[in-house]
């Protein structure tokens, strides 16, 4: 399993997309960009840094991801989402690094970046 596809896994459980808005083809969770949707809340995924952390005999033998997750919303009611978020990145070897709130054309978002350790022992 990928790391992109580990993350879309941990995020793509009743306990988050419960509490988020599926467009017309049923998504609420995008990757990288989210379509005109039209529903909130929403999020959005990606991966922003993979650096490696570790190299031994010329090998790259560990690495770090940084991912960033978007909580789009209307009314900037974000906060049941990101402690159900939180905890799925969390279960998954994550940890948190950073989190933003941000208002952009009519959207409150929180921004959460998590770090995340792959290679010998992980995913």
């Amino acid at each position: 399993m990928t790391t992109r596809e580990a993350i879309f896994a941990a995020l793509n459980v009743t306990a988050i997309t419960s509490l988020l808005t599926a467009d017309a083809e049923g998504r609420c969770i995008y990757h990288v960009r989210s379509p005109d949707a039209g529903s909130y809340p929403i999020l959005i995924y990606s991966i922003i840094s993979d650096v490696p952390a570790l190299t031994a005999d010329n090998t790259e033998e560990e690495r770090r991801v940084t991912v960033r997750i978007h909580i789009c919303t209307r009314d900037a009611a974000y906060e049941p989402i990101f402690s159900k978020v939180n905890a799925a990145m969390l279960g998954i070897g994550a940890m948190r690094y950073s989190t933003n709130e941000i208002f952009v054309d009519g959207e409150f978002i929180m921004v959460c970046d998590y770090t995340l350790g792959q290679g010998v022992d992980s995913l």
